[in-house]
């Protein structure tokens, strides 16, 4: 967890850069501490090599700490912390999708999918001014102050408020997904709405009780795939389940509250029998889908639930995904199934097997399972390359997947499973 101090601007910083979310010159990050202290990432400096010393303090009565000048959007961020006490750290940075949304003058509508409403709730438009100026904080300021916590600029890009900086990075984070998987949606044919969704979460008893020695074992392997999924953009920080059934029956897998960039084997939680061990959440978001699969489908040791951009462009289009689009897709992921958004977990898992071991949810998930972590790991791996290509692709011709006397040829030849 990020905490609200000079460090903490630094880490976020470079969670923001390094994550291609802004620019060498562009974005900023603040914190504002228990003592009304405002920590501020520095005006005309490369975010690339930041060091602790770079980041500018400003006191509760005005005076500027720091060898630089503070960023130059400091009275947007001042006015925040003025206007809500809740928020305690800001996020303001300039992805391509969101600047995308943003030149557009159009808001993204997070409802279209619960993991993004639960993060972002309504997010606010608002109006161009100079970067910089007073009035421009003013204009942030007056949504923030309608109870915004997530404010599009036209022009411009985006500016997310949350109670600790872990929290805002998530968010702007999570702005980004959305964003992405909307224009992503749009090119396969536009965006859909869904009025109805399940709940797949399970309701948790926290319990702090440690893992076993060899279940930490599977543990470490488990944190290990979290972390390259991360790396690989199939999870966020805040999104992506991923489950392995034990021999026994136990399921490991990484709590919500967790963030998949810097998960560690201690992290992972287990369930057993109705009770959790080593987890602090509330809920378990997901874990129903992979309770239900590890019933129905007994070869399937692995589920992993996650909502990577361009698969959920299929989502949230409600377009078929067809595997048979590209011949290593269909080695791997055989007859994908897509399912209408409300689906229960069970018929989830019913509509599943080890010859459909792809489903895509609309406006909710993307789910894999396999026998071991390394193949669910490249099911969603390949779907979501796989529907990268298929999107660009739509900007050229129209694609022509394979025949069926190709695909038997591949039945023949390969098991995927």
């Amino acid at each position: 967890m990020i905490k609200n101090t000079k460090k903490g601007v630094l880490d976020t910083i470079d969670r923001v850069y390094y994550n291609g979310l802004t620019t060498t010159s562009g974005g900023n990050i603040s914190c504002m501490d228990s003592e009304g202290t405002i920590y501020i990432t520095p005006s005309g400096i490369d975010k690339g090599s930041l060091k602790e010393e770079d980041i500018m303090t400003v006191l509760a009565n005005g005076q500027i700490i720091g060898k630089h000048t503070p960023s130059m959007e400091l009275p947007f961020h001042s006015n925040i912390y003025k206007c809500r006490e809740d928020i305690r750290a800001v996020v303001h940075a300039h992805a391509p999708s969101v600047v995308a949304y943003a030149t557009a003058r159009k808001v993204p509508d997070s409802s279209v999918c619960p993991c993004y409403q639960k993060v972002l709730g309504e997010i606010a438009d608002s109006v161009y001014d100079l970067p910089g100026s007073i009035s421009l904080g003013n204009i942030v300021k007056a949504e923030f102050d309608k109870g915004y916590n997530s404010v599009m600029m036209h022009n411009h890009g985006a500016t997310v408020g949350a109670e600790n900086l872990e929290l805002a990075y998530r968010k702007y984070e999570m702005l980004d997904n959305l964003c992405e998987t909307l224009i992503n949606a749009t090119i396969l044919g536009g965006v859909k709405k869904c009025d109805k969704h399940a709940d797949y979460s399970v309701k948790v008893t926290a319990s702090k009780e440690k893992l076993s020695a060899d279940e930490l074992v599977m543990a470490e392997d488990i944190a290990i795939f979290i972390k390259r999924s991360h790396y690989q953009k199939l999870m966020s920080t805040s999104l992506g389940t991923l489950c392995v059934k034990l021999d026994n029956g136990d399921i490991l897998f990484n709590p919500d509250g967790v963030g998949r960039d810097k998960i560690s084997a201690n992290d992972i939680a287990k369930f057993s029998k109705g009770k959790f061990y080593n987890i602090s959440d509330l809920s378990a978001d997901y874990l129903q889908i992979a309770i239900s699969v590890f019933e129905q489908i007994p070869e399937a040791k692995v589920c992993y639930i996650s909502m990577p951009n361009a698969t959920m462009g299929f989502s949230i289009s409600h377009k078929y995904f067809d595997a048979k689009l590209i011949p290593e897709s269909y080695i791997m992921l055989k007859n994908a199934v897509q399912l209408e958004c409300g689906i229960t977990a069970e018929k989830i898992a019913k509509s599943m097997a080890t010859t459909k071991p792809l489903a895509i949810v609309n406006n909710e998930c993307v789910i894999t399972i396999g026998k071991n972590l390394t193949k669910a790991f490249d099911r969603m791996e390949v779907t979501d390359y796989s529907a990268r290509s298929i999107i660009s692709a739509c900007n050229i011709a129209k694609i022509t997947p394979i025949n069926d006397e190709q695909s038997a040829e591949i039945d023949r030849t390969f098991n995927g499973w």
